[in-house]
């Protein structure tokens, strides 16, 4: 681009005069930025193992929950089995305690009950009976006893024969020792009671604990030792679990660090740039753009902001995002301080942003029904202040100030100082620039101006552009 225009006809400062643009403009703010995931791990497991299969590789596409890999889990099998036995043994004594007696058994408590207050009273009746047998032995004692010694009596005086005082004698004898014998006979049959009564209390006792079932503290420690054998199959469960690898969140495997048939360790690092890893995969997020937003534009982006995205590698395709997050601290780069604003692209379906793109965001912060606009190139500084070069009384380039807002492409919105109809200078001739003050020190054609003027500078909305005056 050059400074001046050789021609320094009014026909040719004619041809560089436009008239300023009317109409909608929409606002926006550029930025540059790059692609990053909004999140990025390595992916292991919580134990030292061998990776048994590999369902993943490099560049998939995965969802949260989706298995990853599966490591060797051999060791763990029989420990499963044997706790789970143990916790449905457990399960059934607990339910066993808590459900109490079956009828069947409370039946049968019931049954030896009866059974034992039957041989009771017959052996009360027993007693009764052998007691009655005592008293009439007693008496019969006492009339053969009476009858003997009136037997003896008689045969000594002679009245009657010696052998019926011996047979009275032997029969007393006789009942007396039959007397004995049912005294015996009673005494067993008072302990046989005693101890059908000790039977009764005890089956009855039984029989009650059959009918209320068992103590509370039994099913509770029943309860309890569920509780423990449970625990003790869940840990392993886990332990089991553990060997599934899945994806912890949505995203897209960046890295692959081992193969099926590899010995793999837990991470203690997130950092994903090594080349060489004991895990088994690198996992990042949903893709996000990282914009780098002028502390000056900050106010002007929200939340939900619509944005504008063209990748480096696609120049020609825009893509469409929202604004997600915009970071609370400043970030300051060569006394430059900017923030980093964070934004979602809302259609790349195809996947066609990857991590570490460099792209340019533009941010739509408005639109202007009718703005006034004017190419970018025609707006310089003076000494500190943003005009244009607008015709004069005699058709002499005069510089007029102006206050300048947002760029809209090749274009600039001019805020306050030119209205609609106004005409502008594209570029001046060598005799204009010099006669403002620009050509002192000229270095040729396509030469900056390096006298008083060298502060002259093209720019939009406190900008940097670029030098010069038009084409």
């Amino acid at each position: 681009m050059g400074w001046f225009k050789p021609d320094s006809s009014l026909s040719a400062d004619k041809k560089n005069l436009i008239e300023v643009k009317v109409g909608p403009a929409k606002l926006t703010v550029l930025a540059t930025g790059v692609v990053k995931p909004d999140r990025e791990v390595k992916i292991s497991p919580k134990q030292t193992g061998l990776l048994k299969t590999l369902l993943v590789k490099q560049g998939d596409y995965v969802k949260t929950g989706q298995l990853i890999a599966t490591m060797d889990d051999s060791n763990l099998l029989g420990d499963a089995a044997a706790a789970r036995g143990a916790y449905l043994a457990s399960l059934d004594n607990y339910q066993k305690l808590k459900s109490g007696n079956r009828p069947q058994e409370i039946a049968a408590a019931r049954f030896q009950e009866m059974k034992a207050r039957s041989a009771e009273r017959q052996a009360r009746e027993n007693i009764r009976r052998l007691q009655a047998q005592v008293e009439a032995l007693t008496y019969q004692v006492k009339r053969d006893e009476t009858f003997a010694e009136r037997q003896t009596l008689l045969s000594k005086e002679g009245a009657v024969s010696d052998q019926a005082g011996i047979d009275a004698t032997t029969q007393a004898e006789v009942t007396r020792s039959q007397l004995r014998a049912a005294k015996q006979e009673k005494e067993q049959a008072e302990s046989a009671l005693s101890q059908s009564h000790e039977d009764l209390n005890a089956i009855k006792e039984q029989h009650d604990l059959m009918r209320s079932g068992f103590r509370v503290e039994d099913i509770a420690q029943a309860q309890h030792n569920a509780m423990q054998s449970k625990g003790a199959l869940m840990k392993v469960q886990s332990l089991l679990e553990d060997t599934r690898i899945k994806a912890p969140f949505e995203g897209v495997i960046t890295q692959k660090y081992a193969d099926a048939g590899a010995i793999v360790t837990p991470t203690t690092s997130s950092a994903t740039t090594s080349a060489t890893s004991s895990s088994i995969v690198a996992l990042a997020g949903k893709l996000e753009i990282v914009a780098q937003v002028a502390e000056s534009n900050l106010p002007k982006i929200s939340i939900g902001q619509p944005v504008e995205i063209t990748a480096t590698a696609f120049p020609d395709k825009v893509f469409h995002g929202k604004v997600a997050q915009i970071a609370p601290a400043a970030i300051v780069t060569s006394n430059v301080t900017t923030f980093e604003v964070h934004a979602i692209p809302v259609d790349d379906d195809k996947h066609e942003l990857l991590a570490g793109m460099n792209v340019s965001a533009k941010f739509v912060v408005g639109e202007v029904k009718d703005a006034i606009t004017v190419p970018t190139v025609c707006v310089i500084s003076r000494r500190g202040q943003a005009g244009v070069f607008v015709p004069g009384e005699k058709a002499e380039p005069t510089f007029k100030p102006v206050k300048t807002g947002p760029t809209v492409g090749k274009d600039i919105v001019i805020m306050s100082g030119l209205s609609k109809g106004d005409k502008v200078y594209q570029g001046l001739s060598r005799d204009q620039l010099a006669k403002e003050g620009y050509g002192a020190k000229m270095g040729g054609p396509g030469s900056p101006p390096t006298g008083p003027g060298s502060a002259l500078r093209m720019g939009g909305g406190g900008g940097g552009g670029r030098r010069g005056m038009g084409p």
